[in-house]
């Protein structure tokens, strides 16, 4: 494991960019889960249901090759799985249904700013004056962004735009568990394992929300599933080894750092699906990215 106060190498560049065009790349795949020709298909519970099922199908044949490491580290993968995968899926399924996609990327570029603070609070982590500089910036900006989000009235981001809020806030616990508590285990099992508590709770949700009636009943629902097992495939299972990987070669806080170009995609996909960017939400996006930036930057110092 290399030391934690080094700056990512080019390897861990190479796994941050291909994370950030990954899961910058899973709020408009989740739109596409949700929506068809302007009217709901899928449910959030279905979506979020179907991602962890699906993502934890594809990772059992890593789960039976490690599952002697369950259950000496079983505690910290709980916290991993419920934090890192179950809550956030559903916070985010929940917050697109009145938010765009692409505010839902800009929010997710907390992530740093919450991974410093549970570090601090919970973890014995040090920081500097810059970081936490960089915390209340980051704030401020998040906060402008769901002020200034044209896509929603003042009755519907009240709470909905806050939801990804809690979602970052999950992703900085979980980075800090995995990060201190599981750094011994290889990133496949990390994410293997950490699935296999979320996995069959995803597959109980399936049958709960009714997924199979409502696949019988719409037929825009079969290509709507599509794009959730493209968001389960790349976003919760290849993307979360490659995350655990990352972490192993650098700090949390530099790790989460992968925010930092997520909006950016988001926003992308957002305007050529043709959703609306607001100047201010603009100056906020560079508030927030300000933020992050004394965060991680004096972390490397």
């Amino acid at each position: 494991m290399r030391p934690s106060g080094r700056g990512p190498d080019r390897l861990s560049w190479l796994l941050l960019g291909t994370l950030a065009l990954i899961w910058g790349s899973s709020f408009i795949l989740m739109k596409r889960g949700l929506w068809a020709d302007g009217r709901p298909v899928l449910s959030p519970g279905q979506v979020a249901s179907a991602r962890l099922a699906i993502a934890w199908a594809v990772l059992v044949p890593a789960t039976l090759r490690h599952w002697s490491m369950l259950r000496p580290h079983w505690r910290p993968l709980l916290l991993a799985g419920v934090l890192g995968n179950g809550i956030p899926a559903l916070l985010f399924a929940t917050a697109q249904t009145r938010i765009d996609s692409a505010l839902s990327g800009m929010l997710n570029s907390l992530t740093p700013l919450f991974t410093l603070v549970i570090g601090l609070l919970l973890f014995s982590a040090q920081a500097r004056m810059a970081q936490l500089t960089g915390v209340l910036l980051g704030l401020v900006g998040a906060v402008g962004l769901v002020v200034f989000d044209p896509g929603s009235g003042p009755a519907g981001w009240s709470l909905y735009a806050l939801l990804p809020v809690a979602g970052t806030m999950c992703y900085g616990a979980s980075a800090n568990v995995v990060k201190h508590r599981l750094y011994m285990l290889p990133s496949m099992a990390t994410a293997a394992l950490a699935l296999t508590f979320v996995g069959p709770v995803g597959l109980a949700g399936c049958i709960a929300t009714g997924l199979p009636g409502t696949l019988e009943a719409d037929p825009a629902a079969w290509p709507a599933l599509g794009f959730v097992a493209l968001l389960a495939l790349l976003s919760s299972a290849f993307s979360l080894v490659l995350w655990n990987a990352l972490l192993k070669r650098t700090s949390a806080v530099q790790a989460s750092a992968v925010t930092y170009l997520m909006p950016v995609v988001a926003i992308g996909w957002g305007l050529l699906d043709g959703e609306r960017l607001g100047l201010m939400q603009v100056v906020m996006i560079a508030v927030v990215l300000g933020g992050v930036y004394l965060v991680t930057a004096s972390d490397r110092a």
